[in-house]
């Protein structure tokens, strides 16, 4: 056989062999979805424990003082979410919330960390830009805002905690750090907000995490929506931002059943539904960063109206628990879900806001059935997020 020939057939042959074994090569990863090897995130929102114990509460579990950070732990928590307003001082300031991330941390949680982008509460209802942020023109905002976070995410790491794990903005459907759509009925018009507010949200997204990767370089970020009941608009606005070049490394929802008009929407079966929904529609993991379920049917405050029961769970303190069992069970099981966050379990509080029907712990602080209930699975199936 002639040279020429003699490499022909070899280039021939090597083809072959490379073709049959991409042919047994398993499927590539699409970006952002969820590696078989993460670990569960079974968290807490346990922002106000700091400040309560400050002020003389105290909490019990079977008629023994407890810490809420290290009684949660021994529960099977092992993550922390991280609430960050753009003030140093004060309630949710950074020095604050470096505080919150080292309890965290001491008890084994590991924290990621939540930039509002506002100087107090933003959410599904408002997103205010911090005052020395809101009359800069755009360039200078978006400068700012890059600086920001890079300053802040350095400042954590400074401070011993290798954050992986970012969320920008909170419960940014219709809006962040200034840019937002006040009128309803344009608000949940995927037309509208395509064309006239999410452009506009793109590039303070994108500022934000430039400023979190000059400091964390493999830094993974989630957007947070609040209309799980809406997974159509969900999967659109991050479909969206995923084109616009934004980061969605995870889709965060907020889940409050209780708060859902229609009977059929508040059923575990429908939440399993809708992450599987969204799983497949974007190809990114989930974490539900806040949820919460009442133990009572008659409360007034801020949230009263987030009292309608799910068929098999009434609201009860019993109720309660029974559903946060079988809540963290389908969670576990659903391979779309990365992780859950129950909100402010700590915080028993009366007032204008009166959240302590959905807190673990009752007026005196007493540990409610619900604090039991992560243990459903035991801790050691769980293994705890890298830091």
């Amino acid at each position: 056989m002639s040279r020429s020939l003699l490499v022909l057939a070899t280039g021939l042959m090597l083809s072959l062999f490379v073709t049959a074994l991409q042919a047994n090569d398993p499927p590539a990863r699409p970006p952002g979805d969820k590696p078989a090897t993460r670990p569960f995130r079974l968290g807490v929102d346990m922002n106000y424990a700091l400040q309560m114990q400050r002020d003389g509460r105290k909490w019990t579990h079977d008629g023994k003082a407890i810490d809420p950070y290290s009684g949660l732990a021994r529960q099977g928590v092992n993550a922390a979410r991280v609430r960050l307003w753009t003030g140093d001082e004060g309630e949710s300031g950074l020095h604050y919330a470096v505080d919150v991330a080292n309890r965290a941390r001491d008890n084994g949680l590991a924290p990621y960390l939540v930039l509002f982008l506002s100087e107090n509460w933003a959410d599904m209802v408002k997103q205010p830009a911090p005052a020395v942020w809101k009359d800069l023109d755009e360039p200078a905002k978006l400068a700012a805002i890059e600086a920001y976070a890079e300053r802040v995410t350095r400042h954590f790491s400074r401070h011993g905690h290798d954050i992986d794990l970012f969320e920008i903005g909170n419960e940014i459907d219709f809006g962040i750090c200034g840019v937002f759509e006040e009128e309803w009925p344009k608000r949940v018009s995927i037309e509208y907000m395509s064309q006239r507010i999410w452009p506009r949200m793109t590039p303070i997204l994108t500022a934000a995490q430039r400023g979190v990767r000059k400091a964390r370089p493999n830094a993974r970020f989630i957007l947070h929506l609040a209309q799980w009941q809406e997974h159509a608009y969900c999967v659109a606005f991050w479909k969206h931002m995923i084109d616009a070049g934004v980061a969605v490394d995870v889709a965060g929802i907020s889940y409050f059943p209780t708060s859902a008009e229609d009977p059929a929407r508040r059923t575990l079966a429908y939440f399993d539904q809708t992450l599987t929904a969204i799983h497949e529609a974007i190809r990114r993991p989930v974490i539900v960063c806040e949820t919460a379920y009442p133990s009572s049917a008659k409360f007034d405050g801020q949230f009263s109206a987030w009292n309608k029961p799910i068929e098999g769970y009434d609201l009860s303190a019993a109720g309660q628990g029974k559903w946060v069992a079988d809540f963290l069970a389908i969670a576990r099981r659903n391979r779309a879900l990365e992780g859950v966050y129950y909100w402010s379990p700590e915080w028993y509080a009366s007032g204008p806001v009166n959240w302590t029907p959905f807190a673990m712990f009752d007026e005196e602080g007493i540990a409610r059935p619900a604090f039991g209930a992560f243990t459903a699975q035991p801790p050691e199936s769980n293994p705890r997020p890298g830091r």
